[in-house]
């Protein structure tokens, strides 16, 4: 039985995955410290490491057409192991929810309204964000598409508009970033924007062609790549060292943008692109984490439980840390080699799991 009527297209599919995926923009803040100049490389280095991946994922949607996360897990691990895995995952993107929501809250807070009460921001995203999940995945895919073109033009209006203040000279020497922090800083990279791509794994049952998927999805991870670049590469030539003493170098270079004295102070862009792209990430993590959880209590419907994990995130995010720096310290330490697990292990334990009994049925059957 389906939790959701909706159905999605694969070009919705595609631009669902864009809009979803865009975040990274910001959350590219904690990889400059580390690679400062080398920062693209290490973009390119993760996509590709992330098409793999995307491979994988799309492996266990295709032979297991039509089922969602959860019921992949308890096909693949029993009914009992297979809910515990389940178990974590819907965890996991339970905290993403939470840890989203405290950067967006903490942004607005520390550079927009300083003097507004932190709770006011959590409460307005977050039932932005429930309404969106109470229309559904169509109605999530129509914003994904809309939003998604949005950041898009703005992301490249910010690059042309700072494009005569760039010194493409700043991208040198290339790879001279020690390979302990190039790795730190890949695997930073990789486990906060690019394979958080497994709850597309709750998404895939919903669209109309179920063993087309992969084709859409490596499109959006191509197109979210290059809009990546384009924001690392214009932060990095516009602003030089400077990229690896700013913990938001995204909205502190727009705003030497003054183009003829009329366009000036353009960061209003960044912070309106922050809104978007966290709005997309919290929305599409808010309805994987209710449908799954639904779907593991054997629920009929996934509705009920919005308004409770909208109250729970806005408990936990209101003060999860003591202060921003160290959620930045988080971001580069400790949440990488936490999410890591959810994102690589258990979907490569799960494919190598499927592959095993594969091989043991054909020997079977060749007995």
């Amino acid at each position: 039985m389906k939790l959701e009527k909706g159905v999605i297209s694969n070009t919705q599919l595609m631009f669902l995955t864009f809009s979803f995926m865009q975040a990274m923009i910001m959350t590219a803040n904690f990889n400059y410290a580390l690679t400062k100049q080398d920062t693209w490389i290490v973009v390119i280095a993760a996509s590709a490491v992330t098409a793999l991946f995307v491979l994988m994922y799309t492996v266990l949607a295709r032979r297991y057409a039509g089922k969602d996360l959860v019921q992949i897990n308890d096909t693949v691990f029993g009914p009992y192991f297979g809910k515990a895995v389940s178990a974590l995952y819907i965890w996991f993107f339970f905290q993403l929810i939470i840890h989203y929501a405290y950067f967006y809250n903490s942004f607005w807070i520390t550079y927009i309204m300083p003097e507004t009460p932190r709770i006011a921001f959590l409460i307005m995203l977050m039932f932005i964000c429930a309404m969106a999940v109470k229309g559904g995945i169509e109605v999530i895919a129509r914003c994904g598409f809309l939003l998604s073109l949005i950041v898009a033009v703005m992301t490249s209006l910010i690059f042309i508009l700072l494009f005569k203040d760039m010194k493409f000279s700043n991208l040198q020497p290339m790879l001279q970033t020690p390979p302990k922090d190039f790795i730190q800083s890949l695997h930073i990279m990789l486990a906060i924007p690019f394979l958080d791509l497994v709850s597309l794994l709750v998404f895939f049952p919903y669209t109309a062609e179920n063993r087309k998927i992969r084709k859409p999805v490596l499109l959006a991870l191509c197109m979210s790549t290059a809009l990546l670049l384009i924001s690392v590469v214009g932060n990095v030539a516009a602003a030089g060292e400077r990229v690896a003493n700013s913990t938001s170098v995204s909205f502190a270079i727009p705003r030497e943008i003054d183009f003829a004295g009329v366009l000036t102070r353009l960061d209003v862009l960044i912070a309106l692109t922050l809104l978007i792209t966290i709005f997309m990430k919290i929305a599409v993590m808010y309805y994987v984490t209710a449908i799954s959880t639904a779907r593991l209590l054997n629920l009929r419907s996934y509705r009920p439980l919005i308004i409770p994990i909208g109250v729970l995130v806005i408990g936990f995010a209101v003060k999860l840390y003591p202060s921003d720096m160290e959620q930045v310290y988080a971001g580069k330490n400790v949440w990488p080699f936490y999410a890591i697990v959810q994102e690589a292990l258990l979907p490569a334990v799960t494919l190598a799991v499927v592959y095993i009994r594969k091989l043991f049925q054909k020997r079977g059957a060749e007995q």
